[in-house]
């Protein structure tokens, strides 16, 4: 990945610095003088966070970091605590220039691309797709999430203040999901993250995506269907056929009325109300007396549920306390320690009882845990039903009360009209089949709803047959993409050639590196079957030894990734190679490091960009001079001049 750092542009209070770079910049000198702080504000510029120094602190106002990339080279400008960056770039189509957020995302800034944060910018002016992983590696269906620019940085600069106190999250201690993201780093850059893999993936993550919204879906359509009492097409027909029959019966009273006949005429509206509204009255009493007993039923499940929760714990602290102390020889009463009588054999020491520990077989043990669980689910599973009759009773408690409520309502306007019996029949009769009419009609838009519940199950059970297949199918993609251990095997060995060049004490050339998925954390074992030491970044126990570990890890993936043109960005810093580790003392570790390095950027790593910081200059060799720049600094000097040439500090 093209990534080429050609300035750092410092704004101060009182006058601008500009750092240039080159294939190999080397920055050393004194501390104090600013070195490490280079390092620092490229990263801060790339969306890192910083810890300003008392310099930084007293004149820095803004940085901006002009890089190449593939298709543009882009200034990326960020000022003193700002969350969002200020970038701009021209191609052939004109200049360009955005806010956007660093990190956070807030949107898409550039329409039609997804480009929400400057890593999405980066990886969009390289013309690579930001490499997609899941969240999670445990969770079959666990969401697609992207892989940063900062992710991926996590290779490319190495800070002095963990260079020896972490090795890139992937050791146990480091958090999970920062192990994680890390070994998906190396796995994208090995090669075992292929494109026919990421592509699954995202198909697999759309189509649970479906699933979660198809689920979504038939819930809100049957708990509308169930708080309407409905939970079929056949249920919504008969009720549609109950409702036709009553105005048929309406009708036929109507019929009658309008013929004439006295004695129907003798029945008062008032009367008919009366008569219904007490019926419905009734009802809802039935119905208050069916909701009480069914939550009596209720609480006596609760209850024996809890109890059976409270025997079952009792149960296991039992057993686990006779697995404890079955085995223990008392000689002496354990409340009040005086010597214990002689007992028979088969009687406890402690009570002089039958001893009935074998009662706890472990077998036996599990049974009894299988019949409690059993019964467990059943009271769970009629509590359930019945909070689900008690929402039905509740709601056909609701509509019989509204419905009586209506009937007292016409009840009251019969009286106030005080028409005549045949008068205030036809009305009745008139408005209850106006309200049946008008019920029927309302009610036919829910025939559509069980035929719209009933497709949305058979699509999700599609849905779930799809993904099922489409999972096995990634699963043998991710197990053939593993299957070729070449690029992993380069990559040992690498990691074992830099060891053996940087001169790191106790490794040698012929020690076999372990570095096997899905960790990735590697270990030396000695070319001696004798020899069972295991050397990791862990058991090192000297400072500068992890070092030297980590920095041969970065370098060695920075080779793999060149050889297999990888989209991790061709540039490695490294803040301090050299910590804990003296230029006299170590004189084998310091030249072969830097001799290493200077092989490497004249060689294989010819287009990765070195930016070194150290205490000591160790100058190239005469033929590897070409491209390699350094530049000595001091606080306080006018010679050899800090980062903030006019800043005296205190």
């Amino acid at each position: 990945m093209k990534f080429n750092l050609l300035s750092l542009h410092l704004s101060l209070r009182r006058a601008d610095e500009q750092i240039e770079f080159s294939k190999l910049s080397y920055f050393w000198g004194q501390m104090g003088a600013g070195k490490s702080s280079i390092a620092r504000l490229v990263d801060y510029c790339l969306g890192g966070t910083i810890q300003l120094s008392p310099a930084l602190q007293a004149e820095f106002v803004s940085a901006t970091l002009t890089v190449e990339l593939e298709r543009a080279t882009v200034s990326i400008e960020r000022a003193r605590d700002a969350a969002d960056v200020f970038a701009s770039w021209e191609d052939g189509e004109g200049r360009y220039s955005i806010v956007i957020p660093a990190r956070v995302p807030a949107g898409e800034v550039i329409p039609e691309t997804g480009v929400e944060t400057l890593s999405d910018l980066v990886f969009w002016l390289s013309e690579i797709n930001p490499p997609r992983v899941r969240k999670s590696k445990a969770k079959a269906d666990s969401k697609i999430v992207r892989l940063s620019l900062r992710d991926l940085l996590w290779y490319c600069y190495l800070d002095q203040d963990h260079i020896d106190s972490s090795f890139f999250y992937l050791e146990e201690s480091a958090e999970f999901y920062m192990r994680l993201k890390s070994r998906d780093v190396i796995r994208y850059v090995i090669g075992y993250h292929d494109e026919r893999v990421a592509d699954l993936e995202s198909e697999l993550d759309q189509l649970r995506a479906n699933r979660t919204a198809r689920v979504a879906s038939i819930d809100s359509l049957s708990k509308a269907l169930a708080e309407v009492g409905i939970e079929s097409e056949a249920q919504v027909a008969e009720r549609a056929s109950g409702l036709r029959a009553s105005i048929v019966k309406v009708n036929a009273k109507l019929e009658v009325l309008r013929k004439g006949r006295r004695e129907e005429q003798t029945i008062h509206a008032i009367d008919e109300l009366a008569r219904r509204a007490r019926s419905l009255g009734s009802d809802i009493a039935k119905l208050d007396l069916d909701a009480e007993e069914l939550r009596a039923m209720q609480d006596r499940h609760v209850r024996h549920r809890n109890e059976i929760d409270m025997l079952s714990l009792k149960f296991r602290r039992s057993a686990e306390a006779r697995e404890i102390l079955g085995d223990v020889a008392f000689s002496a009463c354990p409340r009040c320690t005086q010597a214990l009588p002689t007992r028979l054999t088969q009687c406890c020491d402690v009570c002089g009882q039958e001893d009935l520990a074998d009662l706890a077989d472990p077998a036996e043990v599990s049974a009894l845990e299988a019949d409690i669980a059993s019964r467990r689910a059943e009271l769970q599973e009629a509590i359930a039903a019945i909070d689900n009759n008690l929402a039905k009773t509740q709601a056909q408690r609701s509509d019989l009360l509204q419905t009586k409520e209506k009937a007292e309502a016409d009840i009251n306007r019969a009286l106030a009209e005080q028409d005549s019996a045949f008068l205030s029949m036809s009305l009745l009769k008139e408005r209850e089949r106006a309200a049946l009419e008008a019920e029927l009609a309302s009610i036919a838009w829910l025939l559509r709803l069980p035929l719209l519940l009933q497709q949305q199950r058979e699509a999700l059970a599609q849905i779930v047959a799809l993904e099922q297949a489409k999972r096995e199918v990634l699963k043998e993609a991710r197990t053939k993409a593993e299957a070729d251990r070449t690029s992993l095997d380069r990559f040992a060995g690498y990691f074992l050639d830099c060891l053996s060049l940087s001169g790191v004490p106790g490794i040698h050339r012929t020690d076999h590196v372990e570095l096997d998925p899905p960790d990735f954390y590697p270990s030396i074992l000695s070319a001696d079957p004798r020899d069972l030491t295991r050397s990791t970044f862990t058991s090192l126990s000297s400072g500068g030894k992890k070092t030297l570990f980590k920095c041969c890890f970065a370098i060695a993936l920075h080779r793999i990734a060149a050889q297999l043109h990888a989209p991790l960005p061709n540039m490695l810093i490294i803040d301090s190679p050299m910590k804990n580790i003296s230029e006299r003392e170590n004189r084998a570790q310091f030249e072969g490091f830097y001799r290493m390095l200077y092989q490497l950027n004249a060689g294989e790593l010819r287009q990765t960009q070195f930016i070194l910081i150290d205490k000591e200059f160790f100058p190239p060799p005469d033929d590897l001079v070409a491209g390699v720049t350094n530049r000595h600094m001091q606080p306080d000097s006018d010679e050899h001049q800090p980062l903030i040439r006019y800043y005296r500090g205190k």
